[in-house]
């Protein structure tokens, strides 16, 4: 989505290329694909006659020219098929791709679908993670609220490709696992990443209170240096309403997400249904949605339950750092939040908020 600011006089005076007016401009459409995605720079007409990192090839020597001028007014406008603005009003706007979605609520809902909560960090690999010392200075630090504390073993699958082709090889790896004395919390402790899971969700403050802890200790225990990956999972099983068909979902779901279960051949058809997006968050961000429904209990009578899986993430190698760690996840789990309430209907989001 274009977000534009004002530019003021100096820098157009100091254009090497001429402004052309936006009521002198007919409207047209730019693909996205004319501007380098991800990227965040200026559409404005620019010297070295580049764009998002992508040159614009245009005529008579000029690279910008009338293609800059077309790029300017798609930018200028969220929707430029059928927006012109007759004045002569200079922007220069960013490209921010990814999901556009409203601030989500954070209100407590009282009939919560949430079944699983993951936060991950992954970092360089640590092997000192084995030595049990470490993992007690860990353990004592969260104060007893992980009581049980379990060696951990993996297996890490590296693929490797060559002139001789792909190959496999595994590696054996060893860590910790510390678990609540009801076991609905764990924490894990192994080379590659640490996590904190649940399956006892209350809210945010609790599990991101829990997680700043978690990551003092690890820097101060285990010392990574590099974050490479931050993700959160939020696993929602809805399972009030009781729903009795898969097109029976029609109305809490919304209708374009359920895609062939509304299809008149396949609907009555279908025995299980997930689909999965891979959607761009903005910035640094992904969100992998995998959803659909699945049915529960004798083929006769069964009730279909519907799964929305938010496996939202930032990649990217960057120094490891609590604070930091901190805001991506705060960042993350505002994403998944506004997913989620974007695929139900208003109509599911009030009855899981417990409105009559």
């Amino acid at each position: 989505m274009p977000v534009c600011e004002d530019v003021g006089p100096d820098e157009r005076s100091n254009s090497h290329h001429p402004y052309v007016p936006l009521a002198e401009t007919e409207s047209i459409v730019v693909p996205v694909d004319t501007c380098a995605v991800p990227w965040v720079g200026a559409c404005g007409p620019y010297p070295d006659g580049h764009v998002g990192g992508r040159q614009l090839a245009g005529q008579d020597g000029d690279p910008l020219g009338a293609q800059a001028a077309k790029l300017q007014l798609a930018c200028n406008f969220a929707d430029p098929e059928t927006s012109v603005q007759p004045s002569w009003r200079e922007t220069r706007c960013y490209w921010m791709p990814g999901l556009q979605l409203p601030e989500p609520s954070t209100e407590k809902l009282e009939r919560s679908p949430l079944e699983l909560v993951v936060c991950q960090v992954r970092h360089e690999r640590n092997l000192a993670v084995a030595d049990a010392k470490r993992a007690l200075e860990v353990h004592r630090g969260l104060g007893g609220k992980y009581p049980v504390l379990d060696e951990a073993a993996g297996i890490a699958l590296n693929i490797m490709g060559g002139p001789a082709g792909v190959s496999t090889a595994s590696d054996q790896q060893r860590g910790w696992n510390l678990r609540s004395s009801d076991g609905a919390w764990t924490v894990v402790l192994m080379p590659e990443f640490f996590a904190l899971e649940t399956r006892a969700y209350t809210d945010w403050t609790d599990f991101s209170a829990r997680l700043d802890e978690l990551v003092g200790l690890v820097q101060s225990a285990l010392e990574p240096s590099l974050e490479q990956r931050l993700g959160l999972r939020l696993i929602d099983r809805v399972k009030d309403p009781v729903i009795r068909s898969p097109e029976g979902w029609r109305g809490w779901i919304d209708d374009r997400l359920l895609g062939p279960v509304l299809h008149s051949t396949f609907g009555p058809a279908i025995k299980a249904v997930q689909q999965v997006l891979q959607l761009d968050g903005g910035d640094d961000m992904e969100v992998l949605l995998r959803h659909g429904c699945v049915p529960e209990g004798p083929a006769d009578n069964a009730v279909w339950h519907y799964v929305l899986d938010h496996d939202c993430s930032r990649s990217g190698g960057r120094a490891f750092s609590p604070v930091d760690i901190h805001g991506g996840a705060e960042r993350l789990h505002t994403v998944a939040l506004a997913v989620f309430q974007a695929a139900v209907t208003e109509k599911l989001f009030k009855h899981l908020r417990g409105d009559a």
